[in-house]
Parts: structure tokens; C-alpha cells; sequence
């Protein structure tokens, strides 16, 4: 049945159901790859660590705990993570990020390398000393009051990626591949300084 609410469950991945939302849910290891639909996740804790090759659509995570997870290869689609800990965690090789809103959530120290980004923001995130060397962007990556330092974009081109309203001190960037990034002032001073470009 879709739009029910589930409280205070104990629930298999497996079971599930598309238009559901589980609120405040354990929910345990699926033995086959994730797939959700249309489903809301609302403070939750999830048992398993390993989301390889998940796919999450028109999905809502709210305010739940995946620290140090496995998301390879994995697809998000017209998602929202929100208010989340995800310190730590491998999104790495060939995930996919289309039309998603990441909003106060903490992600440091983890992994986006290799990935494609397409119409994404990340809204006030914690991306201390992520990485996203050699990702494909489309249309947009945009990281609004976000804390990006020392993360590291080697190999990946910047055009449409937008950092005029984030924060950071050190970012490491591919000088051949900085063309079309959007910065602000204070950060034209800041990269300048990075690429090894004298002021005089």
C-alpha cells in the first residue's frame, strides 16, 4: 500500500514498499543489491554498510547514519539527503548524482571519484578533504555554504562548477582544467596563490 507510515519497526531492506515512509526504523541487511523508490527514510539507523550498486529514486533520507558505507557504482535520482552522517563514505567508481539536493549533512574524508554529477548542490555539507578527482559534471555542481577544505579535484574539469559560496583555504585543482569555474574575489586571491601564480 503506498503513503503508509511505518514507526518504530524493525524492518528488512527487502520488504521495502514504493510510497512508503519508515520514521525512526532499524532497518536490517538486504541480501540482494538496494533498489528504493518513492520511499522516506526518517531518522533511521541502517544495519548494513555495503549499498554497492544501490539505486535510490525520488528517495528522502532525513536525518540518518551511513558512516564509512559503500555506495559504488550506485545511482541517485531526484533525491534528497538531508541532515545526514555520512562521514567517510565511498561513492566512487562510475555512482551517478542526477538532479539531487544534499543539504547539512556531514561528509568528510569521503569518496566521489569517478563519478557524474548532473544538476547537483550540496547546501551548508561538511566535504572536509573529499575527493573528487576525475568526475564528469553536467550542467551544474554547485556547493552553497559548504566547508570544501582540502578537497581534491585532480583530473576533473570545472566548468560547470560553481564555488562562489563555499568555504576554504585549500583546494587542491588540475590547473589545465580550472577554466569556467565560478569563484568569488576573496577565492580568486586564495587560487591564485594555490596554482603558484605570483602577485606583484
Amino acid at each position: 500500500m503506498d503513503n503508509q507510515v511505518i514507526e518504530g519497526q524493525t524492518i528488512s531492506f527487502d520488504t521495502i514498499t514504493y510510497g512508503s515512509t519508515y520514521r525512526n526504523c532499524m532497518i536490517e541487511n538486504s541480501f540482494d543489491p538496494v533498489k528504493v523508490d518513492s520511499v522516506t527514510f526518517d531518522h533511521c539507523v541502517f544495519m548494513q554498510t555495503d549499498f554497492v550498486r544501490s539505486e535510490w529514486l525520488d528517495t528522502v533520507i532525513d536525518h540518518c547514519e551511513f558512516l564509512n558505507a559503500a555506495f559504488n557504482e550506485s545511482y541517485f535520482f531526484r533525491s534528497e539527503i538531508k541532515s545526514c552522517r555520512m562521514m567517510g563514505c565511498d561513492f566512487s567508481n562510475q555512482t551517478v548524482f542526477k538532479e539531487m539536493t544534499i543539504k547539512d549533512c556531514q561528509l568528510s574524508y569521503s569518496n566521489f571519484s569517478v563519478t557524474h554529477f548532473q544538476d547537483v548542490e550540496f547546501t551548508r555539507c561538511d566535504l572536509k578533504e573529499a575527493s573528487f578527482q576525475a568526475v564528469e559534471i553536467k550542467k551544474k555542481l554547485m556547493f552553497p555554504e559548504s566547508n570544501l577544505e582540502g578537497c581534491d579535484f585532480i583530473e576533473t574539469n570545472m566548468k560547470f562548477v560553481d564555488f562562489s559560496q563555499s568555504e576554504f583555504e585549500t583546494v587542491i585543482l588540475d590547473p589545465r582544467l580550472v577554466r569556467g569555474l565560478s569563484i568569488n574575489a576573496y577565492q580568486a586571491t586564495i587560487l591564485v596563490t594555490l596554482l603558484g601564480i605570483k602577485l606583484k
